[in-house]
């Protein structure tokens, strides 16, 4: 069995030595090729096409979305064409963090949602910041740190193209802290190798989530039951006015194990009486329209308030029964010779007054007992 697993996995290990070395050589060929033409020759008519929806290769994923990138290293018919493209598909708030593209311009094409963008294109220049609305493209000066941000409740889509093939890209954050610590350190005022470690440990992977201003815009237009699973899971990291929300999560396609500064264990309680000023929860929603999840609330609430007094009523009509009933249980419950309920009265016994009869007992074996005199 042992053998035969070792087998297989073996067979694996050399199958996808060959894939690369398959890859790497046509890659190598179309490089080596003296014209367009001899190019076009060593490729299929389905290489000339890369599927950005199923691709196999050029993905990167995060919590705020993802990105699939065709360079030459992903889509080898794009050798000797001179330029790339990046397809990013970020959820709410999905953030593109700032990089860098070495060897490419960028121009990025905001298709159904509005992107935060900003550049800053070299020491000495000026911060660059746009809103990119749906429909309109913003260019980044090659080498130039930039993001984008997807500023909006819902998930959008862009379409970046490069100047080069080979555009490369050098996330500033993470690649920053892949020095040495000790020179992180330095560079960070000598804060120390133990603080330079925690905060690596605090850098998302990309796509990442954006600002908490739009964290908390998000939860409280979506209160936390839109129909973006995206948009409750953002709800974890942080609700309205700060409070953060610890809503069950969906998987999804953004979903990724992720080191998060932000608290995602405590829940916030708001009042639902009309709404809450200053950012809380109301019973309209930003666009005029009834929030299912609160409504839904006042509902329950209204409905368990109901079962509670309909207990209580119970609860005190039956008391009111039962004491009823023990009182009819006793043998005299009320004087004067014409009330015996239970055989005749002795003479003697007929003056004397109510409390002096006790009530019946199973342990009697008469149908009634007359009191004792001392």
């Amino acid at each position: 069995m042992r053998s035969a697993i070792s087998s297989i996995a073996f067979a694996m290990a050399i199958g996808t030595q060959v894939l690369a070395q398959t890859e790497a050589e046509q890659v190598a060929s179309l490089r080596a090729a003296a014209s367009n033409v001899d190019r076009i020759k060593l490729l299929q008519d389905n290489e000339f096409v890369f599927d950005f929806l199923h691709a196999a290769v050029g993905e990167t994923t995060g919590a705020g979305g993802h990105t699939v990138a065709a360079s030459s290293t992903t889509f080898p018919a794009l050798i000797g064409n001179g330029m790339a493209m990046t397809i990013g598909f970020l959820g709410p708030c999905g953030y593109n963090t700032p990089h860098t593209h070495p060897r490419a311009t960028e121009f990025n094409f905001a298709v159904n949602g509005t992107l935060q963008t900003g550049f800053l294109a070299e020491n000495g220049a000026r911060f660059v910041f746009n809103e990119v609305p749906p429909g309109s493209a913003a260019i980044f000066p090659k080498g130039a740190i930039h993001f984008e941000m997807n500023n909006g409740c819902e998930d959008m889509l862009f379409v970046a193209a490069f100047s080069d093939e080979d555009p490369g890209v050098d996330q500033i954050a993470q690649r920053f802290f892949g020095l040495p610590p000790s020179f992180i350190a330095a560079s960070l005022g000598n804060i120390g190798v133990e603080e330079v470690a925690g905060l690596e440990a605090m850098i998302p992977d990309n796509i990442a989530l954006g600002t908490d201003e739009c964290l908390q815009r998000v939860c409280c237009t979506v209160s936390c039951t839109g129909s973006y699973e995206h948009a409750r899971r953002l709800c974890k990291c942080i609700g309205c006015n700060g409070a953060p929300y610890s809503v069950p999560s969906s998987s999804g396609a953004y979903v990724r194990s992720t080191v998060y500064s932000t608290s995602q264990t405590s829940t916030s309680d708001h009042s639902v009486s009309g709404g809450i000023s200053n950012g809380g929860v109301s019973i309209t929603n930003s666009d005029g329209k009834p929030n299912a999840l609160i409504l839904s609330l006042i509902v329950v609430v209204g409905v368990l308030a109901a079962g509670y007094v309909a207990l209580a009523v119970m609860y005190f009509y039956r008391r009111h029964q039962e004491k009823k009933s023990r009182m009819k249980g006793s043998k005299y419950f009320q004087t004067g010779s014409d009330f015996a309920p239970q055989g005749a009265i002795f003479e003697a016994e007929k003056a004397q007054p109510f409390e002096a009869y006790e009530g019946s007992s199973e342990a009697r074996s008469t149908p009634y007992d007359p009191p004792s005199h001392s």
